[in-house]
């Protein structure tokens, strides 16, 4: 069995178990931020209107969120914001910030240093390199708790679209030999979804 293949045998037993309730999950959304000084992060306004707006916090960041046993499921710095928005949010934020793009359905806009520009979807958003921001739109929202008036992605939700960003990047790195993005950031995946499969199973009672 590979890694990818345990991850996955991990997800499907994790799912289960948020099911029968048979361990605590706590939120803490304070977690999202990596230090406290919050009001110098960057695009500090555009991620503020964002959430205003009902954008669904997701990834990695959302992950860092959830707590079991007061514990975080993921502690990895995180700097970039991942957000999944509806079309008509998006026209709202386009609006608002001056972003001369029409965001459609399907497509990804990514902002870095308050640059923007659009690609295709999210799988693709690892081909512009590092952004700060990444604004995935879609028909709907997916599953999603809210907490102070911030909307993150479940943690099943989370952890299942993980589990396929990994199973695309590993798609990708096996159709190349070269050293690439997608090799890197398949790494760090892994190395998540590893950490918090450690995490999960040393607070099993």
């Amino acid at each position: 069995m590979t890694v990818i293949d345990e991850i996955k045998k991990f997800v499907r037993d994790f799912n289960l178990n948020l099911l029968t309730n048979e361990n605590k999950i706590s939120i803490d959304i304070s977690k999202r931020f990596n230090k406290r000084f919050v009001w110098r992060l960057p695009s500090r306004k555009l991620i503020n209107s964002i959430i205003e707006f009902g954008g669904v916090l997701i990834g990695s960041k959302a992950i860092r969120c959830y707590q079991l046993n007061n514990k975080q499921l993921l502690d990895r710095r995180t700097n970039d914001w991942d957000f999944v928005v509806t079309q008509s949010i998006a026209f709202k934020i386009c609006e608002k910030f001056n972003i001369d793009i029409i965001p459609g359905v399907d497509k990804v806009i990514s902002i870095k240093n308050q640059r923007y520009w659009r690609h295709p979807d999210y799988s693709d958003a690892y081909r512009v390199g590092p952004v700060d921001i990444q604004i995935i739109i879609k028909d709907e929202l997916p599953d999603y708790v809210e907490s102070k008036g911030i909307r993150i992605s479940s943690l099943s939700q989370a952890l299942n679209e993980k589990v396929k960003l990994i199973d695309e990047l590993n798609t990708k790195c096996i159709n190349t030999n070269s050293v690439s993005d997608e090799r890197k950031e398949l790494s760090k995946h892994i190395e998540d979804m590893t950490r918090i499969i450690i995490r999960f199973n040393s607070e099993l009672k």
